[in-house]
């Protein structure tokens, strides 16, 4: 692979709450593309940041003591995932097969498509022109990809070009399905039912990436086109917020929330945030998940999330007007939000040193050490 001075990723060796490592994006994804960690018998679950990173994230990770959370700095990526999930897996292998034949058409080259090892697929697109890093990147991606979705007819998860978003490692084992991410080639893909697919998943290989053939003149002009789209769509966005005026009687992180949305990074926070406001105010479950589930839907968390994060908050409110004063309730949680906001401490100290690619600590300059 062409090397690049963007080449950092947030690798998880174990269940996604596990501690973050920096290693090199590309070696680590070839170790695992290639069965090089499956014939070490490493084949648990793991992850790798979606998109790569520089020396910029670096210095964040360093002084955020090991922490990804809150950066929001120039990525780029050369593998673009479009995620296929369905609670039916026959659904799902319809619309990959569907967006599948739709890039390959369009590109003139096969997409590398990936099983999930559980409820769906892993369209790839190789960004063969390069795009250059950016701090925009994450949404011109998703820009990018929703268009690729629309035009073919199907629905992809838009959660995944969150900027410090992991993706499953192939020839890892899915915890509770105990099959593999295992690439499909496109001869198997149509010819495979679900069951074969299935029994394609029970062990890891060496399947490896292939790489596009050519640069597709359509894939640039695609590229360029979300470019635009999504520059037109932070223009907008930052015109709404500067025409606005905060509201007194809620909180401006509510008002902003359901006015406008969430920048990334800060979503699952914010829906309990807001959550909690409202529980403590006096409202309902019910109607704090009326409230609040659609707008957090609409800013690219998944159902599960958005119920998760609301019940979080309210459990939490409630909590905490068991415990203080009615009357200063309201202080009482901003205090906390405010105190709890970027202290959650990571424990690192059981984070892997990975042979292929770990990188060396950071130094308080920044540097390598």
């Amino acid at each position: 692979m062409t090397s690049t001075p963007f080449d950092v990723g947030a690798y998880v060796h174990g269940a996604p709450t596990s501690p973050r490592a920096l290693v090199r994006h590309a070696d680590l994804l070839a170790a695992y593309a290639d069965g090089v960690m499956a014939e070490r018998g490493e084949d648990r679950e793991a992850y790798l940041s979606h998109f790569v990173f520089g020396e910029e994230f670096e210095r964040h990770f360093a002084a955020n003591r090991q922490s990804v959370a809150g950066y929001a700095g120039p990525c780029w990526c050369r593998w673009l995932v479009l995620d296929i999930d369905r609670p039916d897996l026959v659904d799902a292998l319809d619309d990959c097969r569907r967006l599948a034949g739709f890039l390959a058409e369009r590109y003139d080259t096969d997409p590398v498509v990936w099983f999930s090892g559980s409820k769906g697929f892993h369209i790839t697109v190789e960004l063969a022109h390069w795009p250059p890093p950016s701090v925009t990147f994450p949404a011109v991606a998703r820009t990018f990809a929703e268009a690729l979705a629309r035009a073919a007819g199907v629905t992809i998860d838009p959660a995944i070009y969150d900027r410090n978003h992991i993706i499953r490692l192939p020839n890892t084992r899915h915890p509770r399905t105990g099959l593999f991410k295992r690439r499909i080639d496109a001869d198997d893909l149509y010819r495979l039912d679900i069951e074969g697919i299935r029994r394609h998943a029970a062990h890891p290989a060496g399947d490896g990436i292939p790489e596009a053939r050519h640069v597709s003149d359509m894939l640039v002009r695609d590229w360029h086109e979300a470019e635009a789209g999504a520059g037109h769509q932070l223009e907008a966005r930052a015109a709404t917020y500067r025409d606005f005026r905060s509201d007194a009687r809620a909180p401006r992180y509510l008002i902003e929330f359901l006015r406008f949305g969430v920048p990334e990074g800060e979503r699952h926070t914010t829906l309990f945030r807001c959550a909690a406001w409202l529980t403590e105010q006096g409202c309902p479950p019910s109607l704090v998940a009326a409230l609040l589930t659609e707008p957090g839907c609409d800013v690219g968390l998944t159902p599960a999330d958005v119920d998760r994060q609301i019940r979080c908050g309210i459990q939490h409110a409630m909590r905490q007007l068991a415990t203080v004063d009615p009357d200063r309730t309201y202080d009482r949680f901003e205090r906390w939000c405010i105190q709890n906001e970027d202290t959650a401490v990571i424990d690192n100290s059981d984070a892997l040193d990975f042979p292929f690619g770990a990188l060396a600590p950071v130094t308080s300059e920044g540097g390598l050490a």
